[in-house]
């Protein structure tokens, strides 16, 4: 594989934050498939605990949708049985901030869109306090941002916490790969642009439900699929369309011209280097690409192919873990000011 350059981003903010009122916060990052709840030392941004669940907001509303009690309510007794679950004390004093889909129309309460621009320090992210009896603690929701064309949930609360000094005063284009890909734009110290890329979905409906099914294998990264890969991104650069270059991979197939895995392969090429190519056309200085996939190495690998990488580096995955944590930890400062 190629070499990774990894970038740690700093994760003590005892010199910032010394005058919050708490010393501990809770972060709940709910996603549509997953939950994650940790307790964090506000001053030096250390998980004391974590709890984690496949109970994503999805499976939640499901569930719901079989009860006749109130959602917001259903969702929250959910959240206070992961709470118990914490074996230090929770003082009803620590602030509970929640992203992710936990504010779209399945999640414990629908909240608007934010709208860009939002700066680093998140002072246009729309957030909403819920007042209930199941907890003591102050909860605070946070909502997504959109575009004329394009919505995130989450995101925004990770972006703030990767962006760092040194992107002020620079055009950085953070790349979040997965099912969804998402390439988030950050410039004049603001972030003023996203798009969504659908990447990973497209990947496996094709391997899953076309006639290509049969012509591709997962298996090895060696030499004969690197290469395979290879050709996959450079085929993309160029302007044919996909559509096209797609049935390539059963022609080759049937042909005998390269193996079911490299196929695989050449494939994972073909639409990750038609998502990368689109950074060729944003005058960037900087592009950050997060680690902690299980493909952000074939990203590290396409961007290098399409000439880009002497201007990237990769977000250690730590850093990006973190992400929430700080991007959470931006915005309580924000709440406590209020």
């Amino acid at each position: 594989m190629t070499d990774i350059i990894f970038v740690n981003i700093g994760l003590n903010f005892e010199k910032h934050y010394e005058h919050m009122q708490s010393k501990k916060f809770i972060s709940v990052d709910w996603g549509t498939s997953n939950f994650r709840m940790r307790l964090v030392d506000t001053i030096t941004l250390e998980i004391i605990e974590e709890v984690t669940s496949t109970k994503g907001v999805k499976e939640i509303y499901n569930d719901w949708l079989n009860e006749k009690r109130n959602r917001e309510e259903f969702f929250l007794h959910f959240l206070k049985k992961q709470c118990i679950q914490f074996k230090s004390s929770i003082d009803d004093t620590f602030n509970i901030l929640i992203s992710g889909m936990a504010s779209s129309s399945i999640g414990v309460r629908e909240l608007p869109y934010a709208q860009l621009p939002f700066s680093s320090k998140g002072e246009s992210i729309y957030l909403e306090k819920i007042n209930t009896s199941i907890f003591k603690n102050p909860i605070h929701l946070i909502s997504g941002i959109k575009t004329k064309d394009d919505v995130i949930r989450g995101e925004e609360a990770q972006i703030l916490g990767l962006i760092s000094d040194e992107d002020k005063g620079k055009t950085t284009v953070f790349i979040l790969p997965g099912t969804h890909s998402k390439h988030i734009i950050f410039k004049n110290n603001s972030v003023v642009d996203f798009k969504t890329f659908m990447t990973g979905e497209v990947f496996d409906v094709i391997t899953e439900n076309t006639i290509l099914k049969n012509s591709v294998c997962s298996g090895s990264f060696d030499s004969k699929e690197q290469t395979a890969f290879k050709k996959g991104v450079i085929k993309s650069s160029k302007n044919q369309s996909i559509l096209n270059t797609l049935f390539n991979i059963r022609t080759s197939d049937l042909f005998k011209e390269r193996s079911t895995t490299a196929n695989f392969y050449y494939l994972s090429g073909l639409l990750i280097g038609e998502e990368l190519k689109a950074l060729k056309t944003v005058n960037c200085n900087l592009i950050k690409l997060c680690a902690g996939s299980n493909i952000f190495e074939l990203y590290n690998m396409a961007i290098k192919i399409l000439g880009l990488g002497l201007k990237t580096v990769i977000l250690s995955k730590e850093t990006v873990d973190h992400s929430v944590i700080k991007g959470h930890l931006k915005l309580l400062k924000k709440i406590e000011k209020l």
